[in-house]
């Protein structure tokens, strides 16, 4: 111990800290809110303080336990201590009491579920010694093996049961179906099109034709970046298994985003001598009734809806595919709840959230995946900028002032809807007196996740009608329907939004053929800020962003992986083990061919059923 003070900061907080060295190195120890600890503290005296390091300006241990050691007591290099979660009412040492009295009760009832064989091939430790391990090791060699075994464990269930659910699509008996393979209205469809489409887009469409012709399930992920026509795709093969005797589904995460689809694509399908209809719960009555009929029937041949289409009194005759937009709305029940409703198993999910190819095929297990890696030619760039200063972020309003006077809409986004005394961030409310300040003569939305979806879509579709010119918002636009007036999205805070989230924000802007801007307020000096905002100023490639973020961020931040379930496992990290992610995954596939799909480890078997219904009630 080489010094030891109390301190009392600003708040009135009191702090005791002490400097204490090992002879390699100095280390600073404080305590928060604990005056008293100075008395039994001496200078010259030998510790050993147990606790975990945090790196600062220098090494730091907060609130750490310790032991004064006296005479010839040495401290034992060898000694390794949990530290566990705990609260105030509750000291690091009863804890440990209580760990170590449930292990001595209940170890041996802790059955192995990892097939023996895994185990032998991967020298994998066994479950009761991890556990032991885990908690008590005796050197930093077992820790990292029972951490290594539970990783294993962890992945092996969630491999097993989202690869399960496709061994069972691909098993099915709809599998043996026909399709004739009529494509003229698919052609009359395309000649009715402004534009060519994009080599990428033709790929993707050979790549689903391909599995239909061959009478093969479709269980595919469409990935591709805002504006890339993933869309466009979907259609085609909605009209080709329309014509050819089946029905089709779309279903989009909001009542707008449905419309939106329907308005779309209503006039060039009824061209084509193709019905389609429009469910949602707005949708009542009578109207309703027709529809549900006509979807009965087989009348209808495509229907375009939002959560509606799950319901149990939507009945088809013939339904062939299903095409979800926006995968991380939709949960793996809801999902399933559909597919349910088919004739066919056939499903397309639409995303424009870039995924690594190497992470997306363990996400998306029971998917396969085509990307679309290629935009329509002539697309303007949207120009990107980091505002740090105050003279900037002046500029940038005069700026913007001209160019909404010019016609175009512009949305500004916060981190928080209300302001926060712990987060000297913007919010919704803040903003709002800004811009009513600087654009006082402009007619202002606000929309926010605390309102009611139809309160949302109200607000949306005032924005694209143009009875407001700017939009004041949080991150509920990020998918949101098409405004092509709208060419300026500012985002403040940005060092606040991973990569995928400020992507996705920039993509609401450069609908339209009007050069599109996008500025990005922070003056955060951090070096993880710097690179985050440098590349978005760089580059509009979603799948480079996506790159990048799985670098600057840890895997839990990552955007859409809660409803997969990898945002729960706690000994993995889906950046940096993607080889042994791959190793399980390979492992679980040969496991379900060589046991036909089945799960025979009881052990193992309840535990996927208990993990994914956690993952389905969360959605």
């Amino acid at each position: 111990m080489m010094s030891v003070v109390n301190l009392t900061v600003r708040s009135g907080k009191k702090i005791v800290k002490a400097m204490v060295t090992d002879g390699t190195g100095i280390m600073e120890i404080l305590w928060f809110g604990m005056p008293y600890i100075k008395k039994s503290l001496k200078i010259g005296e030998e510790y050993l303080f147990i606790g975990q390091t945090k790196k600062s300006a220098v090494f730091q241990l907060i609130n750490p336990e310790y032991k004064l050691f006296s005479g010839q007591q040495k401290v034992s290099e060898n000694e390794i201590l949990p530290i566990y979660s705990s609260n105030k009412n509750i000291t690091q040492n009863s804890l440990r009491k209580l760990v170590e009295k449930f292990l001595v009760n209940f170890l041996n009832y802790f059955e192995e579920n990892i097939p023996k064989k895994l185990i032998k091939e991967y020298r994998i430790m066994e479950r009761k010694s991890a556990i032991k391990n885990i908690h008590y090791p005796i050197s930093m060699k077992e820790i990292e093996e029972a951490k290594r075994r539970f990783a294993i464990e962890e992945l092996l269930i969630l491999e097993l049961g989202i690869l399960k659910n496709r061994f069972i699509i691909e098993n099915s008996n709809s599998k043996n179906y026909k399709v004739e393979g009529k494509k003229e209205k698919v052609r009359e469809f395309l000649s009715q099109l402004t534009f060519n489409l994009t080599n990428a887009q033709k790929r993707v469409i050979k790549e689903i034709y391909d599995e239909i012709s061959n009478g093969k399930i479709v269980n595919r992920l469409i990935q591709g970046d805002v504006g890339s026509g993933k869309t466009v795709v979907a259609m085609v093969m909605l009209i080709y298994m329309a014509e050819n005797g089946y029905q089709g589904a779309l279903m989009a995460p909001t009542e707008i985003l449905a419309n939106q689809h329907y308005l779309g694509i209503k006039e060039r399908l009824e061209k084509i001598g193709l019905r389609v209809e429009l469910l949602t719960s707005s949708i009542k009555g009578k109207k309703k009734n027709e529809i549900l009929e006509g979807i009965a029937n087989g009348k209808i041949d495509i229907v375009i809806g939002t959560h509606s289409l799950i319901e149990d009194d939507v009945i088809f005759k013939k339904l062939g595919l299903i095409v979800i937009d926006e995968q991380h709305r939709f949960g793996v029940n809801q999902r399933n709840k559909l597919r349910e409703k088919g004739f066919l198993g056939n499903l397309l999910v639409m995303s424009a959230t870039p995924i690594p190819r190497s992470l997306a095929l363990s996400i998306y297990g029971d998917l396969d995946l085509s990307i679309i890696d290629e935009l329509p030619p002539g697309r303007t760039p949207i120009k990107t900028k980091w505002i740090a200063s105050d003279e900037d972020l002046e500029k940038m309003y005069n700026f913007i002032y001209k160019k909404v006077n010019e016609g175009n809409q512009a949305y500004f986004v916060a981190p928080l809807i209300e302001t926060s005394d712990k987060m000297a961030l913007k919010s919704v409310d803040k903003v709002s007196e800004e811009i009513e300040r600087k654009f006082s003569n402009k007619k202002i939305g606000i929309i926010h996740g605390k309102m009611k979806a139809k309160e949302k879509d109200d607000v949306m579709l005032k924005f694209k009608n143009k009875e407001y010119d700017i939009l004041i918002a949080t991150t509920v636009i990020e998918v949101g329907i098409d405004v092509p007036a709208s060419t300026i999205m500012t985002i403040y805070n940005a060092e606040r939004f991973g990569l995928s989230a400020l992507h996705q924000l920039r993509g609401r802007v450069g609908r339209g053929s009007k050069q599109s801007y996008c500025f990005l307020i922070s003056n955060s000096i951090t070096e993880n800020s710097k690179q985050r905002l440098s590349i978005m100023e760089e580059t509009e490639d979603g799948f480079r962003i996506a790159e990048e973020d799985l670098k600057l961020r840890n895997s839990g931040e990552i955007f859409g992986l809660r409803q997969s379930g990898f945002s729960d496992l706690k000994f993995i990290d889906i950046i940096y083990d993607i080889k042994t992610i791959k190793l399980v995954r390979d492992e679980c596939i040969k496991y379900l061919k060589e046991h036909k799909g089945e799960i025979e480890n009881v052990y193992l078997k309840y535990d996927i059923e208990q993990k994914f219904s956690d993952i389905q009630a969360g959605n």
